[in-house]
C-alpha cells in the first residue's frame, strides 16, 4: 500500500450501518406503537370508565403536552449524558406504563399512564438522531433517515394489529400486559447490542462560555 492511498479512510461495513440502522428503526417504531396505546382503547374506556370524549381528549393532550415539553430540554440531556442511556431508561418508561395501563381502575390512572408515555416518548428523536449521525457512516445517512421514518409508520400500523387480535383473543388488559413484554424485548436486544448504541457526550472546559 503506498502513502497515497493509505491516508483513505476504509470502508464502513453495510452490515455495520444496516445493523444500526435497524437497531434504531425498531426504537423508532417503538415510540409511534406507545403514540397508539391509548386511543386505540378508547371504546372500552368509554364502557368500562364511562368517559366524555372531552375526557379522551385531555388524555392525548397530556400526552402530546409532556411528550412536547420533554423533547424540547431532552437533547440538552443526550449531549451532556449521550443517546443510549436515555434510549433505555425511555423503553423502560414504556414498560411502566403499559404495566400501569393493565391494572388501572379509572380516569386518573389514565391520565397517570398518558404521562408516562409522554415522557417515554421525548427523548426519542434526539435520541435516535444522534445515534445515526455518529455511528452511521455519511454515505449512507439518506438511507439512515428514511428508514427511520419508515419505521415510525411501521409502529402505527402494528399497534391496531396488535391491540385488536390479542383483545379479542384474551381481554384488553391483557393486550397492556403483552405490550409491556414486548417492550421487555426490545430493551433487552437493545441492552445485548448496546456497543452499537454508543455515542459521545459533548464536552465543554472550564473556561468555555456557557
Amino acid at each position: 500500500m503506498t502513502s497515497t492511498t493509505s491516508h483513505f479512510p476504509l470502508p464502513v461495513p453495510l452490515k455495520q450501518d444496516a445493523t444500526i440502522i435497524g437497531l434504531v428503526g425498531l426504537a423508532h417504531a417503538s415510540s409511534h406503537f406507545a403514540h397508539l396505546l391509548l386511543p386505540l382503547m378508547f371504546p372500552v374506556f368509554m364502557q368500562e370508565f364511562g368517559l366524555s370524549y372531552s375526557e379522551l381528549g385531555l388524555l392525548m393532550t397530556t400526552f402530546f403536552v409532556v411528550s412536547g415539553l420533554g423533547q424540547a430540554s431532552a437533547g440538552f440531556v443526550v449531549d451532556r449524558l449521550g443517546a443510549r442511556p436515555l434510549l433505555f431508561v425511555a423503553l423502560g418508561i414504556f414498560v411502566l406504563a403499559c404495566s400501569a395501563a393493565s391494572m388501572v381502575t379509572g380516569y386518573t390512572g389514565l391520565l397517570v399512564v398518558a404521562a408516562l408515555a409522554g415522557l417515554g416518548n421525548a427523548t426519542f428523536h434526539p435520541v435516535d438522531f444522534t445515534i445515526l449521525n455518529q455511528r452511521v457512516s455519511g454515505p449512507r445517512l439518506g438511507y439512515a433517515f428514511s428508514a427511520h421514518g419508515l419505521t415510525g409508520n411501521l409502529g402505527w400500523a402494528a399497534a391496531p394489529v396488535f391491540f385488536a387480535s390479542i383483545s379479542s383473543l384474551y381481554s384488553w388488559r391483557t393486550a397492556y400486559l403483552a405490550a409491556a413484554a414486548m417492550y421487555v424485548v426490545i430493551l433487552g436486544l437493545l441492552v445485548l447490542q448496546r456497543d452499537k448504541l454508543s455515542t459521545q457526550v459533548a464536552v465543554r472546559h472550564a473556561d468555555t462560555p456557557a
